[in-house]
């Protein structure tokens, strides 16, 4: 008989006795500067969900416990967005979490946005953490231009064990960008804003809210395209009309 993981409140310290092979993970607590982090979270998940979502061992999620090593469940990050690709989505979702030893492998890319009470974490801890559980990429973004990390925009892949900086290119429109190995996407810093281009198509992603946009966009100018047509088409039957009534008998 398989004993119940008993359950825990968000951000609670997971007793010693609690079986990793059955335990069930809390939800991390909110995010620490909901006001600033929020709308950055929203859309770099809907945009990089929304490109992946055609691959079903492609795992895309944010702010749900990443663990890293099975015998102490209390060493885990919550990272903002974070990406595995050829895993099996079912059971890390029953765990309610990423757990490296179920998983098979650690994430391919992690990525931090900046707040005043986590970027020093971000910058040493996770950074030391994530490379020295073989995370292949660590990205940080910061939407207030560098006030809290070192950069706007700062990225790393793993080399030999170690984290090594990632390009990051200043464009003359003030906006920066690296590529992402991991992703095959550029990412790119800005007016504040993180958006990620596609080499393979030469454009960016689109999120969520954008799509809709651009749908309600095209719906419109089709609908316009039509009133034109028809209404046209009025005018040529009334010309035909007056045309005939204009005929000699």
């Amino acid at each position: 008989m398989t004993t119940k993981s008993p359950t825990f409140p968000p951000g609670a310290d997971i007793p010693k006795w609690v079986d990793p092979d059955t335990f069930i993970s809390p939800d991390p607590p909110p995010l620490p500067d909901a006001m600033r982090q929020e709308p950055h979270f929203t859309h770099i998940m809907h945009t990089v969900r929304r490109h992946f979502r055609a691959q079903s061992d492609t795992l895309v999620s944010g702010k749900s416990y990443l663990y890293y090593d099975r015998d102490d469940l209390n060493l885990r990050y919550a990272p903002d967005c974070y990406i595995a690709f050829a895993v099996n989505i079912a059971p890390l979702w029953e765990r309610n979490a990423y757990m490296t030893w179920i998983a098979g492998k650690p994430p391919d890319f992690a990525l931090e946005i900046a707040s005043e009470s986590t970027a020093r974490t971000d910058m040493v801890a996770k950074r030391r953490d994530y490379a020295r559980i073989g995370t292949g990429e660590y990205w940080r973004f910061d939407s207030a231009g560098g006030d809290f990390y070192d950069a706007p925009l700062a990225g790393d892949h793993l080399v030999d064990g170690r984290y090594e900086p990632i390009e990051i290119v200043p464009q003359p429109d003030g906006s920066l960008w690296g590529y992402s190995a991991a992703l095959d996407l550029y990412l790119c810093w800005d007016s504040s804003w993180l958006f990620f281009w596609d080499p393979r198509t030469g454009r960016f992603l689109r999120n969520i809210d954008a799509s809709e946009d651009a749908l309600a966009a095209e719906q419109a100018a089709r609908q316009a395209t039509q009133d034109a047509l028809e209404s046209a088409q009025e005018t040529i039957r009334r010309l035909r009309a007056q045309l005939g009534e204009a005929e000699p008998g």
